[in-house]
C-alpha cells in the first residue's frame, strides 16, 4: 500500500502512498529559496514534518495530509537550506482545506499555513491559471520537484526504512499524465519521498502542484495534486490573489 509523504507521523497520516524525497536529487543550495521545511508539535516541540512554498509574503503553501488531525494548528516553518536544531524559524496558523479527505477522487489535500510575519527577502512563488495544465504535457515543459524528504529509496517492501538529512534537493520530474485533480510522474530514476510531500512542483516560478502520495518504496510513481482546479483555486483564492 502506497504511504503519504510525511517524515515522523507516515501511519497517522496514511491516506494512500508517498510522495518522493528528492531521491536521487541535487542538493538544492539556495536555488530555490521559497521553499521551506514545515515543523509540528507532536509533544516535543518543532519536528520535521513537511515540505512547503512560499506563494505570498505571509502565505506557505503544503499539503492538507501534513496539517489534517495536529493537536495544535500552531506550528513553525524554516527556509533553511538544511534544517538543524539552531535554524531560524517562523510561526504561523495551519488551515487545511475543509473539504481534505471526504472525496476519494478529489482529495483537496491542500493546506496553507499564515505566517505571523511576512518573508522578506524571498519571491514567492505564483500560482497557475485555471486549467493550466494541459493534456499533451510538451506545453508546458518540464516539472522541477522540491523537498526537504528522504534521499533514497527504500531497498525493501516489507518494513521499509528512509534516510533524513533534511536537506532541501530537486529533481526534475518525468511526467507519465495530468490527471482531473493529480499528475502521476514517474521517480524510476529519482523523485519525491517521506517528507516531501506539500513541496512544490515547479514550472518555472509556478506551483502546478503539490506533492502528495507515491509508492512505499519511493522507487516507482509519485502523484502531485494540482492548484489550477476550480476546487483548489476556491480555497487557495482566500489566502492569495489569483491570476
Amino acid at each position: 500500500m502506497a504511504t503519504r509523504l510525511v517524515v515522523l507521523v507516515i501511519a497517522a497520516l496514511a491516506l494512500s502512498a508517498p510522495a518522493l524525497a528528492i531521491t536521487g536529487g541535487t542538493v538544492d543550495g539556495g536555488a530555490h529559496p521559497a521553499v521551506g521545511m514545515l515543523l509540528a508539535d507532536r509533544g516535543n516541540g518543532p519536528e520535521p514534518a513537511c515540505s512547503g512554498s512560499l506563494i505570498a509574503p505571509t502565505v506557505f503553501l503544503t499539503a492538507g495530509h501534513c496539517t489534517a488531525g495536529l493537536a495544535s494548528a500552531r506550528v513553525w516553518v524554516t527556509f533553511d537550506p538544511q534544517y538543524t536544531s539552531v535554524s531560524p524559524l517562523l510561526t504561523g496558523t495551519a488551515v487545511t482545506d475543509p473539504l481534505f479527505g471526504q472525496d476519494e477522487k478529489d482529495t483537496h489535500d491542500l493546506a496553507v499555513v499564515v505566517l505571523d510575519a511576512a518573508v522578506t527577502g524571498v519571491a514567492p512563488y505564483s500560482l497557475p491559471r485555471l486549467k493550466y495544465l494541459k493534456d499533451d504535457v510538451d506545453n508546458w515543459g518540464a516539472v522541477i520537484a522540491v523537498g526537504y524528504g528522504a534521499d533514497q529509496p527504500a531497498s525493501s517492501k516489507k518494513n521499509p526504512t528512509f534516510h533524513f538529512d533534511f536537506t532541501r534537493r530537486y529533481g526534475t520530474a518525468d511526467v507519465e499524465k495530468v490527471k482531473k485533480f493529480e499528475v502521476k510522474m514517474s521517480t524510476r530514476n529519482g523523485g519525491v519521498c517521506h517528507g516531501d510531500s506539500g513541496g512544490p512542483e515547479l514550472v518555472g516560478s509556478t506551483v502546478i502542484a503539490v506533492t502528495s502520495w507515491g509508492d512505499v518504496r519511493c522507487a516507482k510513481k509519485g502523484f502531485g495534486y494540482r492548484v489550477d482546479t476550480p476546487g483548489a483555486r476556491a480555497f487557495l483564492g482566500q489566502f492569495v490573489g489569483l491570476p
